[in-house]
């Protein structure tokens, strides 16, 4: 109901606008308002990617450790508080709530699982599986976790070096959109009003270096953040 509401609102204030004001000017309020409302709808998810952003780096080397105290034959919980104080940083601090809630009642398997679905992480949710199922019905918890750290290991290793082949493709156009463009279109203008006078008003060409080619940034900005491997 809010979006719906911001939208109408949005949508009235144009119309107005339009009216009273020209169009170059209603133009720039249109682009700085889709810039406000795209940074406001990314912003969370950003944030929320970046404060786990060491996690998918260190699960696999916790899970190698929980492997290696598992074999040991320390339990589970034993295990959790060894994680819990090794600087693992993000993973550590989502063990420590764990232990946390188990320490005022809730079970093991339920904290774990609410973990999982906390934090988006594929490596992350099938280690939890592996550790709950084995709780559930019994099995080696030790060699599994092995098995998914190598394979986590091997995933992160092919989506990086996907993702770098994607960047590197995508820094030509973002170079060119981004640098190359604006000045080849101040250079085509330039010489267009030596031959053929003005072509394009003053206010439209504050219009396109102020807010368009931003926008435009700020997307290819948001979309390579997307483009980011996530394990």
């Amino acid at each position: 109901m809010v979006k719906k509401s911001t939208v109408t609102t949005i949508i009235l204030l144009f119309i107005l606008f339009f009216f009273i004001l020209p169009f170059e000017i209603c133009a720039m309020y249109i682009i700085i308002v889709a810039m406000t409302y795209v940074l406001l709808f990314y912003y969370p998810k950003i944030k929320e990617q970046k404060n786990y952003s060491d996690l998918n780096q260190d699960l696999p080397y916790a899970l190698r450790h929980m492997g290696i105290e598992l074999k040991s034959g320390k339990g589970l919980h034993d295990t959790l508080i060894t994680i819990r104080d090794g600087n693992y940083g993000s993973f550590s601090k989502e063990i420590n709530r764990v232990l946390e809630e188990v320490k005022f009642g809730k079970s093991t398997e339920d904290s774990l699982l609410e973990m999982s679905k906390r934090i988006k992480s594929e490596g992350l949710t099938r280690a939890i599986q592996q550790i709950v199922g084995t709780l559930r019905v019994g099995g080696n918890v030790a060699y599994s976790l092995e098995i998914i750290a190598q394979d986590i290991s091997f995933e992160m290793q092919i989506k990086l070096k996907e993702y770098s082949q994607k960047l590197n493709s995508f820094i030509l156009i973002y170079t060119f959109i981004a640098i190359l463009g604006p000045v080849i279109i101040l250079i085509m203008l330039m010489a267009a009003s030596t031959v053929m006078g003005d072509v394009i008003s003053s206010n439209m060409l504050m219009l396109i270096y102020v807010a368009f080619f931003p926008m435009v940034v700020m997307f290819m900005g948001v979309f390579i953040k997307k483009l980011e491997p996530k394990i």
